[in-house]
């Protein structure tokens, strides 16, 4: 039995300006209901394998549409029964994704990756030595050492983390970001950049970089809005739940 897959929402119109071939090979076209339609091709309603092979393609038919227009991702294998459930979800949920759209409009992300070194371990203050430690004052004394550490590290990126943000938001419209999610890792990040900005910013992170060459910097895209899709009906991963 046909199903119809979605890759992702987008105003309307324009029709697609060219042709766009989807997962299965099957042609991707336009789905539309009002000013909103949902980009779509039929498809089998079994799920598609989850392997890198269709995850690209997927991504693959995002980025082309994203060439040409603003859209609003949907997630991996989201299938409906019949075109006429999309159209009634699109009718049921056109605020929401026209704000987005609004939103996202003329600009892609950017996504950043900062590896640090953490400066190194110093010594104990005496007031924290124990010169006497049975097994239980041991155990709490290294969990206060740990602690102190965490702490301090911390301190210490979300200060570097300020100052470089200082830096990216003159360019940048809003900005996504998580800090220190590992020991090397200093920041995981996700700017929003005005399309004709894209080179501008690219330009400014090697100007960083080169004001913080104790950092590492990886500058990836541009991608569609995946972490600033956030209205109802949008998952946590920043990709329209359908």
């Amino acid at each position: 039995m046909q199903g119809t897959y979605i890759y992702g929402i987008v105003g309307f119109p324009p029709e697609l300006a060219r042709g766009i071939q989807g997962l299965g090979g099957n042609p991707v076209r336009l789905l539309p209901q009002g000013d909103v339609a949902a980009v779509m091709s039929p498809s089998p309603l079994s799920p598609w394998p989850l392997d890198e092979a269709h995850l690209i393609l997927h991504e693959t038919v995002v980025e082309d549409v994203m060439d040409t227009r603003p859209i609003l991702p949907v997630r991996y294998n989201t299938l409906l029964r019949t075109e006429e459930a999309v159209i009634a979800l699109l009718a049921e949920r056109a605020q929401a994704f026209r704000s987005a759209l609004e939103r996202v409009a003329g600009r892609v992300e950017m996504g950043l990756r900062i590896l640090w070194e953490p400066a190194a371990e110093t010594g104990v203050a005496p007031d924290q030595e124990i010169e006497e430690r049975g097994p239980g004052a041991e155990y709490l004394y290294q969990r206060l050492r740990e602690e102190r550490r965490r702490s301090r590290l911390r301190a210490e990126g979300e200060t570097l983390i300020h100052e470089l943000q200082a830096s990216f938001l003159c360019l940048a419209v809003e900005s996504c970001l998580h800090p220190l999610p590992t020991k090397r890792l200093l920041l995981t990040a996700a700017y929003l950049v005005d399309r004709d900005r894209v080179e501008a910013f690219r330009k400014l992170v090697t100007k960083v970089w080169d004001d913080f060459q104790q950092l590492q910097f990886l500058l990836t895209g541009p991608w569609p809005p995946y972490h600033f899709v956030n209205a109802p009906g949008i998952r946590n991963n920043g990709t329209f739940d359908l």
